[in-house]
């Protein structure tokens, strides 16, 4: 009695594994359509993440300010164009620029144009000077917090400050510094001109959402921002070259609606583009192929050798390569007779040459003439060259 076979279990994992094979597709396709629905999501998600920004609830936002600035019945709008801020009162607008390095140079002269008061925060660049400002700006290597240590009535109430980031160097005494470190850096500088206030506020880190309740920060912003009933919030970043817009500025009735930098795309644009990006890095990861080590294939059918030796040969002759067809004859000469004569690749070049001498009972110079002497230069001498070698090798052939 025979016993039975035993049965043959697959290997852990091997039927998992094939299944993934077989529905590969519907993985990708799965895959894919995650990957759009996330794009989708995040790209629908409302949110405002520009640095002083008023929408932006981030440590690096303004939001906290500009609601309790609303909440002193202070009306503050942010514009993302300069001429959007169309200020129809400049007398009881304060008009707040962050980032103002980035403004061109029109920008700059509108502003100094612009009668009522300004308000800079962050870097402010070439914009101070012509503003009144006479300071240089420096970066803060060291944070601190200090007192006003000056007379300006917004800085006494704060009364102490954080200077960060950047900070103000006095050139001259057309403005007022307050919060000075103790190497003369300072956050706030204010001056009075043509009658209206310029206030820039070097360290604009005290206006964000992290740092506003920290020393007297609240209290100067607050002070510094809402000295009137209206407030035009802009955040520079270099790609507006639209100008301030006002009443009486010489362009007759403020528009309500500018259009500084047409959008000529239909919204959802950026969220289509992104979507087709991710489909083609998709696509393109699935139907790449993986080049590893060369692997030697049986061809589909039997060439002979006298067919891909004519084939080459045409290529050679159609490409006019005679020196790469000597070389080749010559070296194929060179290994048979080598072969013949017991010379092996390794005992070199003279040595080849004495043994072939001795056995055809030729000169050296005419064998080496022949194995290794300058490439034919058409096909005559390529042709030539191939019978005096047929002719030495038959001779070392010889019995």
């Amino acid at each position: 009695m025979t016993a039975p076979a035993p049965l043959h279990t697959a290997a852990p994992g091997t039927g998992l594994r094939a299944r993934a094979r077989r529905g590969r597709l519907g993985i990708v396709a799965l895959a894919l359509l995650c990957g759009l629905v996330a794009i989708l999501v995040i790209g629908s998600r409302p949110g405002d993440y520009v640095p002083l920004s008023t929408e932006n609830s981030t440590p690096s936002g303004a939001r906290a300010v500009a609601q309790i600035l609303r909440g002193h019945g202070v009306e503050v709008r942010q514009v993302d164009a300069l001429a959007r801020a169309a200020v129809r009162e400049p007398d009881a607008t304060t008009v707040v620029v962050a980032n103002a390095a980035l403004l061109t140079g029109g920008q700059v002269r509108s502003l100094v144009e612009y009668p009522g008061d300004v308000v800079l925060l962050g870097e402010s660049g070439a914009a101070l000077v012509p503003l009144g400002i006479d300071a240089t700006e420096e970066a803060i290597l060291v944070p601190r917090t200090v007192t006003a240590a000056c007379e300006d009535p917004d800085a006494v109430a704060a009364g102490t400050a954080r200077v960060d980031l950047i900070g103000l160097v006095a050139d001259g005494t057309a403005a007022t510094l307050c919060f000075p470190q103790g190497d003369g850096v300072s956050a706030f500088a204010r001056v009075e001109q043509g009658g209206r206030t310029v206030t820039a506020i070097a360290s604009s880190s005290l206006v964000t959402n992290a740092q506003l309740d920290s020393a007297g920060h609240a209290a100067l912003a607050v002070r510094s921002l809402g000295r009137h009933a209206d407030v035009v919030w802009y955040v520079a970043d270099g790609f507006d070259p639209s100008l301030l817009t006002w009443a009486g500025s010489g362009s007759g009735e403020v528009p309500t609606e500018v259009e500084a930098t047409p959008d000529f795309l239909p919204p959802g644009t950026g969220s289509a583009f992104y979507a087709i990006a991710l489909a083609v890095a998709v696509a393109a990861l699935w139907r790449a192929r993986r080049f590893g080590a060369l692997v030697s294939e049986p061809l589909p059918v039997v060439v002979r050798a006298s067919e891909a030796t004519r084939g080459r040969a045409r290529l050679y002759r159609r490409a006019r390569a005679t020196g790469r067809s000597a070389a080749s004859l010559r070296a194929a000469a060179a290994l048979r007779m080598g072969r013949r004569l017991g010379v092996s690749r390794t005992d070199g070049r003279d040595a080849l040459i004495r043994a072939v001498s001795r056995a055809a009972d030729r000169p050296e110079a005419d064998v080496d003439r022949l194995l290794y002497g300058p490439p034919p230069h058409d096909d005559a001498a390529l042709l030539t060259l191939i019978s005096e070698l047929d002719a030495l090798e038959s001779e070392v052939h010889r019995p």
